[in-house]
C-alpha cells in the first residue's frame, strides 16, 4: 500500500523519524505540515496516510491539527496512523486526533509513539542518549505492527479540555535577550512566520507554536523561555542528523 507520511519538526526529531519510517515501509512519500500551512485545502491521494509529529502537553502541535482541519482524503477509506515522537509520554494524542479526523468524516486506525531526547523539559541523565541509540530499533518494532494494518479504538472519554498549545500563543514568554545580534536565523527557522527583526532585535510575537526551533536554533542562545522557570536558558539540542539546513527546508518543499 502506498504511503504519504507528513512531519512536523522543530528541532529533528520527528524529521529523522519520518525519514527512516519511509525507508522501513518503502513506496512512502514524505511531506512536510508547514510546507501546507498557507494553503486552504491539502488533497491526499493515497490509501495509507501517517503523521510524524511531537507531543507538546500531551497533544499534537498547532500546525498538525491545522493540517488535519484541511486534509481532503479522495481514497474511500484511507488508513491514518500516527507516530509521536515523545520524551515522557503521548499523553491524549491519538484520541485527540481521532476526535479531529472524526469531525472530517474519517477515523485514525493506529497509533504509537517513539522516545526521544526531550527539546523543551529535560530528561535524566543518559536518557536522551539512550533514546538516540534505539531510535531505529523502536522504529522496526513500530513498522512491524503497522504492517499488519491494525485497527484500534480510542476512549474519548477522559480526554482534558483545550491545551495551552491547541491555539497558537506565546504561553511560555519566548523572547530575544539583548544579546541578539539581528542575524534572522529565528525569522527564517519560525514555521509560524511569527518572528520579526526590528531595530536589529528579534520580535517574538504572539501566532506561537511553541516548537522552540527558534530557541534551539538560535547561534548565540539569545532566545529564552522567560515564563519557564528552570529551564529558561536549558541547553540547545537538535537532533545529531538533522542540520539547520534540513529544518528550514521543511517550509520550502
Amino acid at each position: 500500500m502506498s504511503c504519504t507520511i507528513y512531519y512536523f519538526s522543530a528541532t529533528g526529531n520527528s524529521l529523522s523519524t519520518a525519514k527512516i519510517l519511509a525507508q522501513q515501509l518503502g513506496d512512502c512519500q514524505l511531506k512536510t505540515v508547514s510546507s501546507c500551512f498557507k494553503n486552504s485545502k491539502v488533497i491526499e491521494e493515497r490509501e495509507m496516510v501517517g503523521i510524524v509529529c511531537p507531543v507538546y502537553y500531551g497533544t499534537v502541535p498547532y500546525p498538525v491539527r491545522e493540517l488535519l482541519n484541511k486534509l481532503v482524503f479522495t481514497a474511500k477509506s484511507p488508513y491514518i496512523f500516527l507516530l509521536n515522537t515523545y520524551k515522557g509520554h503521548c499523553g491524549a494524542t491519538a484520541q485527540r486526533v481521532d476526535l479531529l479526523l472524526q469531525s472530517r468524516g474519517q477515523k485514525l486506525s493506529f497509533a504509537g509513539g517513539v522516545p526521544m531526547p526531550g527539546n523543551s523539559f529535560l530528561n535524566k541523565p543518559g536518557k536522551d542518549e539512550e533514546s538516540l541509540s534505539l531510535q531505529k530499533e523502536n522504529l522496526a518494532l513500530f513498522v512491524e505492527q503497522l504492517q499488519q494494518n491494525p485497527v484500534q479504538s480510542f476512549d474519548h472519554s477522559e480526554i482534558l479540555p483545550l491545551r495551552p498549545v491547541d491555539y497558537p500563543n506565546n504561553f511560555r514568554g519566548i523572547l530575544a535577550e539583548d544579546s541578539c545580534i539581528g542575524c534572522g536565523t529565528c525569522t527564517k527557522v519560525c514555521p509560524m512566520n511569527n518572528i520579526s527583526l526590528k531595530d536589529g532585535k528579534a520580535i517574538i510575537g504572539d501566532d506561537c507554536a511553541t516548537c522552540l526551533a527558534c530557541f534551539h536554533w538560535c547561534p548565540v542562545e539569545a532566545i529564552i523561555m522567560s515564563k519557564q522557570e528552570g529551564i529558561e536558558r536549558r541547553f540547545k539540542y537538535h537532533h545529531p542528523e538533522v542540520s539547520f539546513t534540513d529544518i528550514l527546508a521543511q517550509k520550502e518543499q
